[in-house]
């Protein structure tokens, strides 16, 4: 099993149909105890999937169920799910499957365990949204916060990858948030970047503050794994860190465009992330990580980085992080150029604070 992100919600908020506009808070607070629904969303005709997950009416869903609507329902009329699914199907190419269903709801408990417990019924490569999460999950089965603003979805996908290679589904979901977000920021500063970069293993930051990580499950079955991908990013929520378009504004005024600032909306980023996952998966699939690894490599935060091991008997062992190895652990050297394998101790929440050292040949 693979690890995550979420965040939780206190208030919902609702997107604001300009170009130019950011989340506002709505005045009222969801109940965890109503009842939940969401829509299923497609780009024009129903697709085979999409008919066979209306099929089943509802989705279990923790102690509950969330009743599912076609998008040309009556209900689409008043369930309000704060995604635009016209838009967001107008920015994902024709080209990507990823995305398509598209199950959007208002609030869940949460999109991973949607997902998760409904694998059987759910058509691979389906994506489930929601604008608040009462139940999101971290790490280690943490609870996650999902302030308002916080881009929150899951996706279910098959893959026919060695056991050895899974870990890097997780590193190609983060490259393809990274890539997505500078894309869309370099569309919008004339080409200049963003300080967005992967913290490994599976973490967004930006100047040292956490906006983002991906979760994975996974289970194998049929010579395949089956895996839900879980994404958090802060992207119009200001706390409890900072977020993408707080950062892209500032970005914007360092560099003193004439042009107006224009923020990235969640439509737009869920597009563009599903589509670098897509090339980035198809070639994970079939040639494995080693020609990703230089991309990877350019968006992280470790290159050189140097790191210090607390041994028995409070032996400090200082060694500089290179890359990855084929298993995907750290790939480290010390100052003689041995190199090692680092991988967590399983009991610290900060990765790099619990690293054991195994020496390669």
């Amino acid at each position: 099993m693979l690890t995550f992100v979420g965040r939780h919600p206190r208030q919902v908020a609702a997107s604001i149909p300009s170009s130019h506009a950011r989340h506002v808070l709505l005045s009222v607070v969801m109940s965890a105890s109503q009842q939940l629904e969401a829509l299923v969303c497609y780009r024009k005709d129903r697709t085979a999937p999409a008919i066979s997950l209306l099929q089943q009416t509802s989705l279990p869903h923790a102690s509950t169920s969330v009743l599912l609507h076609d998008m040309h329902s009556s209900a689409a009329d008043r369930l309000e799910t704060g995604f635009d699914h016209l838009r967001f199907f107008g920015y994902l190419p024709t080209q990507t499957s990823l995305g398509e269903p598209l199950i959007a709801a208002r609030q869940l408990e949460s999109t991973q365990t949607l997902l998760q417990d409904n694998t059987s019924v759910v058509p691979d490569n389906a994506v489930c949204i929601a604008y608040q999460q009462v139940g999101g999950k971290g790490r280690g089965g943490n609870k996650w916060d999902s302030p308002a603003g916080c881009l929150m979805f899951s996706i279910l996908i098959r893959v026919s990858i060695a056991g050895q290679s899974l870990p890097f589904v997780q590193y190609i979901a983060t490259l393809a948030i990274v890539q997505a977000v500078q894309q869309l920021a370099q569309q919008r500063l004339q080409g200049s970047s963003l300080d967005v970069r992967i913290k490994w293993p599976n973490d967004i930051y930006s100047s040292g503050m956490k906006i983002g990580g991906v979760l994975c499950h996974s289970t194998y079955r049929s010579k395949e794994f089956q895996v839900v991908i879980g994404v958090g990013l802060n992207l119009d929520n200001s706390q409890p860190t900072t977020c993408v378009n707080d950062i892209l504004q500032d970005r914007h005024a360092e560099l003193q465009q004439q042009s107006t600032w224009q923020p990235i909306t969640r439509e737009e980023l869920l597009a563009c992330i599903l589509d670098k996952l897509q090339g980035l998966l198809a070639t994970l699939v079939a040639t494995g990580f080693a020609p990703l690894q230089q991309a990877y490599l350019q968006a992280w935060l470790h290159s050189n980085q140097q790191v210090t091991l607390i041994e028995a008997g409070n032996k400090q062992v200082a060694l500089t992080v290179r890359g990855l190895t084929d298993y995907g652990y750290l790939l480290a050297d010390d100052e003689l150029g041995t190199p090692f394998a680092l991988h967590p101790d399983g009991n610290s929440l900060d990765f790099f604070k619990g690293l054991i050292r195994h020496k390669l040949r």
